[in-house]
């Protein structure tokens, strides 16, 4: 005799069920009201968190064979049920010929012990047939990727949750924030192109094999990967910079595609992607250690005086600033600052000022229609060629040609 325990809350389908058990199945099954050495329980899911619930039955009654009754309005979550192995799943309001097949063949493998996760998918045709379920789970996991890098998951039930759409293998644990300019935008609508798509199709190009999920923001495109364990950022994941490289350089020569891509660190918890997130953007808009296009967070200087004297120099870049001015900010003289400040940030007082500058130019010329003329004057250059000559050594372009480029918009 097979004992069966029905976790169903509603009274009607509580009702319902018990019926058709006492009149079908009365000869090798009883029904039990104790969650206590059970053979068979079919479970009520009204809500997400039900499935947290049934994850810590299957803890508590180990070899219980569990059949979800899941309500209609959850339907996109059913692949948590092969997530979890099992066999059956039933939705609301089941009809009774696909509640006793489905219950008769449970018994029949509790009685024969020939329990097989390989026939989970064949116990899911009824509900392609009756349901119609969209089996697509892209939405749902770029949704709650949204939601974790605003930090908005924050406990490990959520991240449960996420099993159907996200596997173990495919939780992300770097984030890599991109923006970018088409150099010529009138060859760009000739050739009938779209930048977006060109730069996801050389990024999955490059890293074929590994996870990758792009999220799509107004002026910045994220791409959400996995670094290999043995590596503590992308930056010591060689294989992984040299990809990143190589899909700048490419998307440069064959597109006139520039982009400038800053990467946050590695957080092997999920709960805290959130701060790879703010860091990929922040080391997107610092002065490079190294390089221009690619900057990652770790390169920033923790030393508070350096950053207290970043901020003062961002702050006042339009006037006349001399290295002392800058150093008394935090008392000290001007030789030891001059080397602690290359040392920390990778470049000299002088050439920190001037990528600053160009950063103010680079939005000014984006979104105003200020001449650049004006906006030499207002960046403190007394000669609009000494300016034009400057930008075109940081950025690559002259201030007029950078005007005529196309920003990225990537939604």
């Amino acid at each position: 005799m097979h004992s069966i325990w029905l976790g169903v809350e509603d009274e009607g389908e509580y009702g319902k069920l018990a019926a058709w058990i006492l009149e079908e199945c009365q000869e090798n099954c009883e029904l039990v009201n104790e969650e206590n050495d059970i053979h068979l329980a079919i479970i009520e899911v009204n809500k997400w968190h039900d499935w947290i619930k049934i994850h810590r039955f299957r803890k508590r009654n180990n070899g219980c064979r569990i059949i979800p009754l899941l309500d209609p309005s959850l339907l996109h979550t059913s692949p948590l049920a092969i997530e979890f192995k099992l066999t059956y799943l039933l939705v609301k309001s089941v009809k009774k010929r696909i509640f006793l097949r489905t219950l008769k063949r449970a018994v029949e493998e509790i009685e024969s012990e020939n329990t097989r996760f390989a026939e989970s998918e064949e116990s899911f045709h009824h509900l392609d047939a009756d349901q119609g379920i969209a089996r697509n789970a892209l939405p749902y996991r770029e949704a709650f990727l949204r939601r974790l890098l605003s930090g908005d998951v924050k406990t490990e039930e959520e991240l449960l949750q996420s099993r159907f759409f996200l596997s173990e293998e495919a939780v992300p644990n770097v984030v890599v924030f991109i923006q970018g300019f088409v150099r010529c935008p009138a060859g760009r609508i000739q050739e009938g192109w779209q930048a977006p798509t060109v730069i996801q199709e050389f990024l999955k190009k490059e890293f074929e094999g590994d996870q990758l999920t792009f999220l799509s923001y107004r002026k910045h495109l994220l791409m959400l990967l996995q670094v290999p364990s043995e590596y503590g950022s992308l930056k010591h994941w060689k294989e992984g910079e040299a990809r990143l490289l190589e899909t700048i350089e490419s998307l440069e020569s064959e597109y006139g595609i520039q982009l400038y891509i800053g990467v946050g660190s590695v957080y092997r918890e999920p709960l805290l992607l959130h701060h790879s997130y703010k860091e990929a953007c922040k080391a997107r808009r610092t002065s490079p250690y190294e390089r221009l296009q690619l900057r990652y967070f770790e390169e920033i200087t923790k030393d508070v005086q350096i950053q207290k004297c970043a901020e003062y120099i961002s702050q006042y870049c339009t006037e006349d600033l001399s290295i002392k001015q800058v150093a008394d900010q935090i008392n000290l003289s001007v030789p030891y600052f001059s080397r602690i400040f290359k040392q920390e940030t990778g470049r000299s007082f002088v050439e920190h000022v001037t990528f600053v500058r160009m950063q103010r130019a680079v939005w000014m010329l984006r979104h105003t229609d200020h001449t650049v003329e004006a906006i030499a004057e207002e960046l403190g250059y007394n000669t609009p060629n000494y300016f034009s000559g400057t930008f075109k050594k940081y950025v690559g372009l002259s201030p007029r040609d950078y005007r005529a480029t196309e920003e990225i918009i990537f939604v």
